[in-house]
């Protein structure tokens, strides 16, 4: 079926509107720059109707000079994108903080902010990945895993989830690695050589028993 003009240039929009959205993720993921992000919004401007399109008009109306513009543009990413996309923003910062921290405190801490996204009614993988490692930390008291083995598992994971996040190009294929999770080869890695051996628990199986 042949569209007419006026369809066309809606899917045009929209077509373009979903580019703005995926930079704006780009954006708090550190891929591209504040500069570039208002080269991209200030070209929509010239062709797009700001008052009919609220949502750019309150992109273009953040001061990304204000050191707390990451702020405004979480609000409305919180109220115009899918759920998913504040978990993998926050995936993303927490494992930042920790990949390259090896003050034991502050790992703790921010991993936590992590383990509280878990849902156990939703099927995140990537954070089932996380609950993997609170696993082995309950191991560590009664001496079946050693702290610093667990401790470099946990900064191989956001380390490794930090560069996933930032080549898969678009918001679909970030949400599927949230929901799939590490690759069983990629989990391989999280093993080191001189890691007490056990056999971690499947915890979606474990949960479900008990619930």
């Amino acid at each position: 079926m042949h569209l007419g003009k006026i369809e066309e240039d809606k899917i045009k929009e929209i077509e373009i509107m979903e580019k703005i959205k995926e930079k704006s993720i780009d954006l708090l993921l550190g891929i591209i720059s504040k500069e570039d992000f208002e080269m991209i919004l200030y070209e929509k401007v010239k062709s797009e109707d700001l008052i009919k399109n609220k949502l750019l008009f309150d992109l273009v109306n953040i001061n990304y000079r204000n050191d707390n513009f990451k702020v405004y543009l979480l609000e409305l990413i919180q109220e115009n994108f899918p759920e998913e996309t504040i978990i993998i923003l926050k995936i993303h910062h927490y494992s930042t903080l920790i990949k390259d921290e090896d003050n034991y405190d502050k790992i703790y801490k921010n991993f936590y902010q992590i383990y509280k996204l878990i849902d156990f009614d939703k099927d995140y993988q990537l954070l089932w990945d996380f609950y993997e490692i609170q696993t082995r930390l309950d191991l560590v008291g009664i001496n079946y895993e050693k702290e610093e083995n667990v401790i470099s598992s946990l900064k191989t994971l956001c380390n490794r989830v930090c560069i996933e996040f930032k080549s898969l190009k678009e918001l679909k294929d970030k949400i599927n690695f949230l929901v799939d999770g590490l690759k069983e080869e990629e989990k391989v890695v999280l093993v080191q050589e001189n890691q007490v051996k056990t056999k971690i628990i499947n915890s979606k199986k474990w949960y479900q028993f008990w619930k």
